[in-house]
């Protein structure tokens, strides 16, 4: 049976007003280190997650979907306390590909699978449905904010054209990022090229990205994003959804690409 897989952005969730910037509190100070000790070299690989370059969890060195097919070999553990405070287990990670700290759940013990060599990718991707896709993402997204007495999102042209470009360049890259090669918010740096002025509001950004696999033929494609944005958001503090169903966002663009069988997902907020 084919398995499921599925990669999500824990980076800093881009919010401002006027001019202010916030990053998870993790970004600055980054996590206490209870413990470490060694432990014995084994085999594991990872489908989802964020590799860390210290175990202090202050930067970020890769992410796990790029290394869904390698075997990665785990040497060292740490118990760490977050910015959350609460505790969690990290592991040391190393391959010649990639090296850092990953929460422990995130592995599995074994070898790496391969990756397939089963031709079918581009046809179901040709038949993606964009429009639908947004539909059911808005639907779900809106349900959880009237939850919260906030208005439903709108959807707005200038942002859905930028959220495309968001993930395009994301796909060009072959990961998630909000941030440029000169380290720039990059949906605030390429807002003005489609008419939007982020300085007068609030304004968010989330990405998401899954395998073929996990999103199948696609039709799936918006309740898949959504369910991982506003349900299975704990790692990063639950950000992207505070961001969804701020009562303070009145509009919304949803951009999606195919690339490579990886789907990539952009949502740019405005209030």
């Amino acid at each position: 049976m084919k398995k499921f897989y599925l990669a999500l952005t824990i980076l800093a969730i881009a919010t401002v007003g006027l001019s202010a910037t916030t990053t998870p509190a993790a970004a600055k100070t980054g996590a206490k280190v209870l413990s470490t000790k060694k432990v014995k070299k084994t085999a594991y690989h990872v489908t989802k997650g964020t590799i860390y370059k210290t175990n202090r969890l202050n930067k970020v060195a890769h992410h796990a979907s790029n290394y869904k097919y390698t075997t990665l070999y785990v040497t060292k553990q740490s118990t760490v306390r977050k910015s959350n405070h609460k505790k969690a287990v990290y592991s040391y990670i190393s391959t010649k590909k990639a090296r850092g700290w990953i929460m422990r759940s995130y592995l599995k013990k074994g070898v790496a699978p391969k990756k397939s060599t089963t031709t079918g990718t581009q046809t179901t991707a040709s038949t993606f449905n964009a429009q639908a896709a947004n539909a059911d993402f808005l639907a779900m997204v809106n349900k959880e904010r009237a939850k919260k007495g906030a208005a439903p999102l709108m959807i707005a042209t200038d942002l859905t054209n930028l959220a495309n470009q968001r993930a395009a360049d994301c796909a060009k890259l072959g990961d998630i990022t909000h941030y440029d090669s000169a380290g720039d918010v990059a949906y605030l740096q390429e807002g003005p090229k489609f008419g939007i002025n982020f300085n007068e509001s609030l304004s968010s950004e989330c990405l998401f990205m899954a395998d073929e696999g996990f999103v199948g033929d696609y039709q799936q494609a918006g309740t898949n994003a959504a369910d991982q944005y506003l349900y299975h958001d704990a790692e990063s503090n639950w950000g992207h959804r505070d961001n969804l169903i701020d009562p303070e966002a009145k509009t919304i663009g949803i951009g999606w690409k195919i690339s490579n069988g990886t789907i990539y997902n952009a949502v740019d907020q405005q209030g």
